[in-house]
């Protein structure tokens, strides 16, 4: 019996700093999740009401995470991860089209599971709270590369479909929207700013950031400050008011004192699940 506890505490970062929610469609394989349907390469929709399918597509993404871990994603190949997973390759196809859409769904999944797991002390609706998160899981990305180096991988791969593209994208939006539409709703938001592209414009900027330090062209600290720096300069050129001066204030400590701020640590709820 796998407690997901402990996976949360090593893995956690795979989803960078967007541990926001984030809901789900059926109409892509990308999606994961708690997504019952998914297309297979001929765009048919696989229904997963079997147990030794269910059992099949868990054991495929437990493999193809573990992979990701262990060797990066462009440094296993297809061959591999189907001996791994004790399946044909006509099979992954089946259900997943390409290793990239596996490789998404995969990463999407543990997102989702480690969303449900972790408890921030802050909330998602104010700009403490999504400073609070941007700290959080990128000093856990710190520890496992890989996955960060794989979801930037995706995302900036010229050969990765819509789809995939799409849900790593939403990933990079979601806990940002949250915040923006809260701060709209209390006139906090300047009237020009149409928040689905600045969303857009900030999940681009911290890929690009995730994919800097991977490179090895940011040190861990420039990496996290830069991610922090990010957020708040899009929210001060953004937001009015209290929000602006909260974010104007937050990013001049930072630059003064050389110091993230210190927010109380997140708590995990404990499950234990036969899950990978």
């Amino acid at each position: 019996m796998h407690h997901f506890f402990e996976y949360a505490k090593t893995h956690y970062c795979c989803m960078c700093f967007f541990c926001l929610g984030l809901s789900l469609t059926r109409k892509s394989c990308a999606t994961g999740g708690t997504v019952n349907e998914e297309p297979n390469s001929a765009g048919n929709p696989l229904t997963y009401s079997s147990p030794l399918i269910q059992e099949r597509r868990r054991r495929i993404l437990k493999e193809i995470r573990k992979l990701i871990s262990e060797k990066g994603l462009t440094n296993f190949s297809v061959r591999e991860l189907c001996k791994q997973a004790d399946i044909a390759q006509r099979t992954l196809y089946n259900h997943f089209s390409s290793k990239e859409r596996a490789a998404a769904l995969a990463i999407k999944e543990a997102f989702d599971e480690i969303r449900y797991h972790v408890h921030f002390q802050t909330s998602a609706t104010t700009i403490e709270g999504m400073i609070d998160r941007a700290i959080a899981i990128n000093s856990r990305n710190l520890r496992v590369k890989n996955y960060a180096l794989a979801v930037a991988t995706i995302y900036f791969s010229p050969s990765s479909t819509d789809d995939v593209w799409e849900v790593l994208q939403k990933m990079g939006t979601s806990g940002i929207t949250v915040l923006l539409e809260s701060l709209a709703e209390d006139g906090q938001i300047e009237d020009w700013v149409d928040i689905e592209e600045v969303a857009l414009a900030f999940s681009n900027a911290s890929f690009a950031i995730i994919n800097e330090w991977c490179l090895g062209r940011l040190s861990d600290d420039d990496y996290l400050r830069r991610v922090v720096d990010a957020l708040l300069l899009l929210l001060c050129g953004v937001c009015r008011g209290d929000a602006r001066e909260t974010a104007m204030r937050y990013l001049s400590e930072i630059h003064r004192s050389g110091k993230l701020p210190v927010f109380p640590r997140p708590s995990y709820r404990v499950k234990a699940t036969s899950d990978d």
